[in-house]
């Protein structure tokens, strides 16, 4: 099974997740960066019924979430650096939730319903620990690419990345305090 078509089967089963459980909490949250003065946070979170998990970039402010299937490359990105002693461009793809169509960027990746998956290419730096993203980000079209030639202008994704990028080194720390073991 190629990459979009299990980016798709997992985007349908969080879709329908969704809707069939809106009135229970599916996920539990493991840790997250959330305080009552920011209303941007980063969190791990698992699914209840099967233990998956998911980062998750939230601007409570402006209502945006998206979400991020874990893989140990796209939480460790910030720590390893490339052969020539750079950080590489870090590439995932980002789930926006409740997305509606008729916005700019609406071309990239690909849609299920209000579930925008799209293609993220982004490049940063680490000073002090702390990640220094390099916009603007890119992206392309679908979700088999290999080449992101397209810049990101939805301040919405754009916000969601940075949040994504940033918090990551603090996410670390919470999830190091509090023992969690992660594959």
């Amino acid at each position: 099974m190629n990459i979009k078509k299990i980016i798709l089967l997992l985007v349908l089963i969080m879709f329908t997740a969704v809707n069939v459980e809106a009135a229970e909490l599916n996920y539990e949250t493991l840790a997250t960066t959330a305080t009552k003065k920011n209303p941007a946070s980063l969190s791990l979170i698992k699914k209840k019924n099967d233990g998956s998990l998911f980062l998750t970039a939230v601007d409570a402010e402006k209502n945006l979430v998206s979400l991020i299937p874990f893989n140990r490359k796209y939480y460790d990105f910030y720590l390893n650096k490339g052969e020539y002693g750079d950080y590489p461009p870090l590439i995932f793809f980002m789930m926006f939730l409740n997305r509606e169509r008729g916005q700019v960027d609406d071309n990239l990746g690909e849609w299920q319903d209000k579930i925008h998956v799209v293609p993220i290419y982004a490049l940063f730096a680490v000073e002090g620990g702390q990640v220094i993203c390099d916009k603007p980000f890119y992206s392309a079209d679908n979700l088999q690419s290999t080449h992101y030639h397209s810049t990101i202008h939805n301040p919405d994704y754009e916000r969601l990345i940075e949040i994504y990028m940033t918090h990551m080194p603090r996410l670390h720390k919470i999830i190091e305090s509090k023992g969690i073991i992660l594959p």
